[in-house]
């Protein structure tokens, strides 16, 4: 048996997003999020968040809500809700992070 080449990704092996459950779990795929820690940072329950993703609950979101999902996954509301314009790039590093230990920042340590 011969040995699948590997396929690099391209434009057509993107998701379909048309629909808001879609760029929601994809932008999330592609930060490395999982529910909990997107949840967690938009202020929502985790169930909440799957029902979106699922499609269950996209009607009736809160503008709030939306709002702060774009800014935790670092992508224009329009896009997320509506797929206008582009999503932007996959924040790395957000500004005001401190990644370092508690004991780090409290030494100075790098």
């Amino acid at each position: 048996m011969a040995k699948k080449k590997a396929v690099e990704p391209t434009e057509d092996l993107l998701p379909e997003l048309e629909t808001f459950p879609a760029r929601l779990v994809y932008r999330r795929k592609e930060m490395r999020a999982t529910q909990a820690s997107v949840a967690k940072a938009a202020g929502v329950d985790k169930s909440q968040l799957s029902r979106l993703e699922n499609g269950q609950r996209a009607q009736g979101i809160e503008a709030a809500t939306l709002i702060r999902l774009a800014k935790v996954l670092g992508c224009p509301v329009g896009w997320l809700a509506a797929n206008e314009g582009q999503p932007g790039p996959v924040p790395v590093f957000r500004e005001g992070q401190d990644r370092r230990s508690k004991t780090q920042r409290s030494k100075g340590g790098k």
